[in-house]
């Protein structure tokens, strides 16, 4: 019934097209706000540039003016203004000079006999042709309008979801780092005990290994992170630029509307939105073709000087084509295929936003429910277990390889968190960009603390 109700809905919408793109751009206009106001985050510090730590919305604002891509866009919309420009002017006349009647023979010799006459042509674009496709161009510049703002928005969310990435590299970094020299103070431990004959030297070699894992990941981690990084240098166009680490921006939990709901939103982003100009191109690409029916006029004046008599006569023409065997009826006919194209491909794109829609709104709720297991459950359970070990290892009860077996247990669940969040947040920030939403949230997740 949902999908019924926004099918023809979506379509009213699209039948009902009318006035510029850019009447429709407010409600992008209000979701750039949200990220590029100067109450969104925290002004920059000394502290924070010494830190050569990166904020959201000053990445978003940098993107924004250097991306090449949004430059490429904007340049487009310019080219297909002059495109109007030129759409509505009119013809330039013709000046032509005509010579008959000279170097023949008898009385034609020479130029005595000659007629020479001088004109000026202007052909006239009647059917209101020029005005009709001065405007299909200047649709075709809001529909590049259209196209820039979808870069706009993808451009937002790919900074976002990039700041998600790094975001969650940095913490799974410092986890390892912290079990790392976790690790390495129980070998110490170890080499300590083994010395005193306590505990078999095997042990030191097991542990051993599991530090050279750690010191592995820890690797890969800065190499990814690094990656990212020079990824989110070129998405805001400042490949040069010194960035050591960017804000957290991981929340939890978003207040995300019900599914109803966030299906009528859809409507409001660039995907959809410009179907309506893309339905008024078509509408007017039509009447363009049909008016090309009615031919051009030509008018011709001039003066006609008679050398023989050496009398002087003004000269009058007119001509107008006759459309019997080329009437237009296959561009015309074109034209009407276009219009149906446009509201097959509205339909297929609706379905497919729409299933898009019901995926990440899904993916969120099982997240989330992920998120509150491992928080209220696994990692408590966990930590409980770990304490319990350690303790245990004090006085006997278990071997110091238990120990770090426990640690490396609770640490893999806390990592697995960080990941969660990650995705959570990525699903979230897709999901906004899809219904061009900003959701509010609760709460920051939480920073693991393993001390």
């Amino acid at each position: 019934m949902l999908n019924k109700l926004l099918l023809i809905s979506g379509v009213i919408l699209l039948i009902t097209a009318s006035g510029p793109a850019a009447q429709e751009f407010s409600s992008v206009n209000k979701f750039y706000a949200k990220f590029t106001k100067s109450g969104f985050d925290s002004l920059i510090t000394a502290e924070r540039k010494a830190k050569k730590v990166l904020s959201l919305s000053e990445a978003i604002i940098l993107g924004l003016k250097n991306n090449p891509g949004l430059k490429f866009k904007k340049l487009e919309i310019n080219a297909f203004q002059a495109l109007a420009l030129q759409a509505g002017l009119y013809p330039n006349p013709e000046i032509s000079f005509e010579a008959e009647n000279f170097l023949g023979s008898g009385d034609f010799k020479g130029f005595n006999s000659s007629e020479n006459t001088f004109s000026i042509t202007q052909d006239f674009v009647l059917g209101g042709r020029l005005t009709k496709s001065q405007k299909l161009q200047i649709i075709n510049s809001n529909i590049a309008g259209w196209e820039l703002e979808k870069e706009r928005i993808k451009l937002i969310s790919e900074i976002r979801k990039s700041f998600t990435r790094i975001s969650s590299l940095q913490r799974q970094n410092d986890l390892n780092k912290k079990l790392l020299r976790i690790s390495r103070d129980f070998i110490v431990n170890l080499e300590r005990r083994i010395k005193a004959g306590k505990v078999s030297p095997a042990e030191s070699s097991r542990a051993s290994l599991i530090t050279t894992s750690l010191e592995i990941q820890i690797q890969n981690t800065k190499m990814r992170l690094s990656s990212e990084i020079t990824l989110l240098k070129a998405l805001i166009g400042k490949p040069k630029l010194n960035i050591s680490s960017v804000e957290n921006i991981c929340y939890l939990k978003y207040n995300i509307p019900q599914l109803d709901q966030l299906a009528t939103f859809i409507f409001q982003s660039p995907t959809l939105a410009r179907f309506k100009t893309e339905m008024e191109r078509v509408k007017t690409a039509i009447e363009l073709e049909k008016s090309k029916v009615i031919p051009d006029l030509s008018l011709s004046l001039g003066y006609r000087r008679i050398n023989e008599t050496k009398d002087n006569v003004m000269v009058f023409s007119l001509s107008l084509p006759i459309p019997i065997f080329d009437n237009n009826r296959g561009n015309i006919q074109e034209a009407m295929v276009r219009k149906d194209q446009i509201k097959f491909n509205f339909n297929k794109t609706l379905y497919e936003t729409r299933a898009r829609l019901e995926f990440l709104y899904n993916n969120i709720q099982a997240y989330e429910t992920m998120l509150q297991k491992l928080e209220k459950e696994s990692i408590p359970q966990a930590q409980n277990a770990y304490r319990i070990i350690n303790e245990g290892n004090l006085v006997g009860r278990f071997t110091i390889l238990d120990v770090l077996d426990a640690q490396r247990s609770l640490f893999q669940l806390e990592s697995q968190y960080v990941s969660a969040v990650a995705e959570y947040n990525r699903n979230v920030i897709e999901l906004e960009t899809l219904t061009l939403t900003k959701f509010n949230f609760e709460y920051k997740a939480r920073i693991p603390n393993n001390e």
